[in-house]
């Protein structure tokens, strides 16, 4: 032959490749039923000379690959931007980037490639995950340790300095007394981390106590630059939050976890304390490569910081909202009579509106104004809304919950919050609902003998009482709509009252000097000081007002069944409706309307107060078992102590304190 044949080589065998094939493949059969998951690393029988050459293929990636883009980057937030990161997420999924093959970050995408392998990496405790590295890695070349070590302090070096170059970044730095001087923590912590670094790269005479004395250096550095983060967020009800500031303040926290971790495995004598850490790395790692492409992870995080951002200051008075002894409870109850009146008006004009037969803009435009008006003047007034209750509220839910153990008697705390929460709405809800009818209907008759007719005329009346009946029209998913957006009013509340603080309006109006010669100093501060406390509540009302008012001209407009039914205008319709018809409605009528009613209120109270949990435990990212424990509480609490979530018990404080700490321990 003129070519020489060739002789195929066969490939070395993928040892560490069928390993992880092995425990994927037990995960997915769900094989070992009658053994724990968790023991599998222990049930899969290697010997001697596996293990070596485990061991060998793995320190060989490692000395031939770059660490950084592993340690720096996996599973720390980009500062990419939401829609800019989305869209990479998006394209990367149809055509991935090219791959680095000097990069440790590539070798590790291929040896977990399975989308699901965090699931199963996660599965096997740390215990058991440290106790099998350290027996696969008994012995590394003192030439590959070397190169290890010359890796994580390379990374090490890059996450102090990206740490630091956030830390003075001038939308953190305005919010930290001295940040930006030289005595900042931040720079502090980058300059001990370069000498020690480079201490370890080209001293030779660094000692082990030099060397221990510089890390605890450190370590008192990173604890100041967490005071100062800690310091943004005790104070953020004074100079607010933006999103920007939220991100920045999350990867710094994250730049410091990771710099810690990488220290500790340098630093520390114990080795099953080095391969318990190693062993969280590998876990995050996993993880955040499984998901680094995943567009449901990604609006998680950011829906996570954004409600983190807005919950936080969704109402500086949602106490107020929220009745805890009797006289409390009836105040309440005197706010929401009055919240009742103002809406009886509301659902006359809105009804008179409706027969000046306006185009369909036109007349979105008025019913929004006619609403917004309205709930601007119940805020202006004092007086409530009653649904609207849970989402003013949801930081004072917020503040409450663990916390991540900062609050150890958050169940207790929590769940005696919502129960007054519960009775407040109760309350507030009877107030409205109970006023509204009477006062629509006295209004008809005043309309009546003015003009000689009625506001609603019979076939209009007849309509309305048919929107009540839930089992005839689309009146809950309806009210679930309003539920929707009565929560949604109260992020506004919060992002416009945060927006307020962050910008600093208050102290820009007073400084303003037009408007202290047409106002004065006095009556100017006067001003700033009201909006400082109601610009939030006012914003909320205004665009509340323009949801109510606008969902059934958007349902016209693209041929959808959209319309908004509340349980107080509920009430106030019927009232017009049975001035209309001059009381001759039927019992079953009555009947229907009166469950319709009820059926309104429960739904938007439900889905108000629903949402504003959900927010309150995403803002904090509050674990599974948290919720389990807190649903169980208060189940357990209603079913023993009923009463207290319709009305105030003489001592609420007092109402079995000794449950929080045995409810945790019941299997739910």
């Amino acid at each position: 032959m003129d070519v020489m044949e060739r002789v195929e080589i066969p490939e070395r065998i993928d040892y560490v490749g069928k390993f992880t094939e092995i425990i994927r493949s037990h995960w997915k059969a769900k094989q070992n039923k009658n053994q724990p998951f968790s023991e599998i690393l222990s049930s899969i029988s290697l010997d001697w000379r596996e293990k070596e050459l485990m061991s060998e293929q793995i320190l060989s990636v490692l000395f031939s690959t770059k660490f950084v883009s592993l340690l720096t980057e996996s599973e720390i937030g980009s500062n990419k931007g939401f829609f800019s990161d989305a869209s990479a997420r998006l394209s990367f999924k149809f055509l991935p980037p090219v791959d680095e093959p000097n990069e440790l970050r590539t070798h590790f995408d291929q040896l977990f490639c399975n989308k699901k392998d965090y699931q199963w990496v996660k599965a096997i405790p740390d215990s058991n995950w440290a106790e099998f590295l350290s027996s696969l890695f008994k012995e590394v070349n003192p030439a590959i340790k070397r190169y290890i070590e010359k890796e994580v302090l390379n990374s090490i070096l890059i996450l102090a300095q990206r740490a630091a170059t956030l830390g003075v970044d001038p939308e953190v730095a305005s919010k930290i007394p001295k940040v930006d001087d030289l005595d900042s923590p931040f720079l502090g912590l980058n300059r001990e981390v370069m000498l020690y670094v480079e201490k370890n790269l080209n001293y030779t005479d660094y000692t082990l106590t030099d060397r221990n004395d510089d890390y605890k250096h450190i370590l008192v550095m990173i604890s100041q630059c967490k005071s100062q983060i800690s310091y943004i967020y005790r104070h953020k009800d004074i100079f607010g939050i933006s999103l920007q500031l939220t991100y920045q303040v999350r990867q710094i926290e994250q730049y410091l976890k990771r710099l810690a971790q990488l220290l500790e495995i340098l630093q520390t004598n114990d080795p099953n304390r080095q391969w318990l850490t190693i062993t969280q790395l590998l876990k995050e790692f996993v993880y955040a490569e499984n998901t680094k492409y995943s567009l449901r992870k990604h609006f998680s995080t950011n829906l996570q910081l954004l409600t983190f951002k807005v919950i936080e200051n969704t109402s500086k008075t949602g106490e107020h909202y929220i009745a805890s002894d009797k006289s409390a409870y009836w105040k309440l109850f005197g706010k929401a009579i009055g919240g009742g009146v103002i809406v009886a008006f509301l659902c006359m004009n809105k009804t008179r509106l409706y027969f000046q037969h306006l185009p369909i803009f036109w007349e979105a435009f008025f019913y929004s104004l006619n609403y917004s008006i309205g709930f601007i003047l119940i805020h202006i007034l004092g007086f409530t809304i009653a649904t609207k209750q849970p989402a003013m509220t949801a930081s004072t839910i917020a503040a409450n919950l663990s916390n991540n153990g900062e609050n150890p008697n958050w169940l207790h705390k929590t769940t005696q919050l919502l129960i007054r929460l519960i009775r407040s709405q109760f309350i507030s809800l009877i107030g409205n609902a109970v006023i509204a009818f009477p006062v629509a209907y006295a209004l008809d008759w005043i309309y009546f003998r003015m003009m000689g007719y009625h506001i609603a005329d019979p076939a209009k009346a007849i309509r309305l009482i048919a929107e009540l009946n839930i089992w005839e029209s689309l009146a809950l998913p309806h009210a679930a709509l309003a539920g929707f957006y009565l929560m949604l009013s109260g992020l506004i509340s919060g992002y416009y009252e945060n927006k307020w603080i962050y910008n600093k309006y208050t102290a820009r109006i007073k400084k303003h000097r037009k408007l202290v010669r047409l106002f004065g100093q006095e009556r100017l501060n006067r001003m700033a000081g009201y909006f400082e406390r109601n610009f939030g509540g006012l914003a909320g009302n205004f665009f509340l007002g323009i949801f109510l008012g606008s969902t059934s001209a958007v349902g016209f407009t693209f041929g959808l069944p959209l319309d908004i039914r509340h349980i107080t205008f509920a009430s106030g319709n019927f009232g017009l409706a049975v001035g209309g018809l001059e009381n001759n409605v039927s019992t079953d009528l009555w009947l229907n309307s009166i469950i319709g009613i009820a059926g309104i209120g429960f739904m938007n109270v439900i889905v108000s107060f629903g949402l504003s949990i959900a927010f309150a435990l995403k803002s904090r990212n509050a674990r599974p078992s948290e919720v389990k424990s807190l649903i169980g509480n208060l189940s357990w609490q209603f079913f023993h102590h009923g009463l207290a979530f319709f009305f105030p018990v003489k001592n609420p404080a007092d109402v079995n304190e000794e449950l929080p700490e045995a409810l945790p321990n019941r299997h739910l």
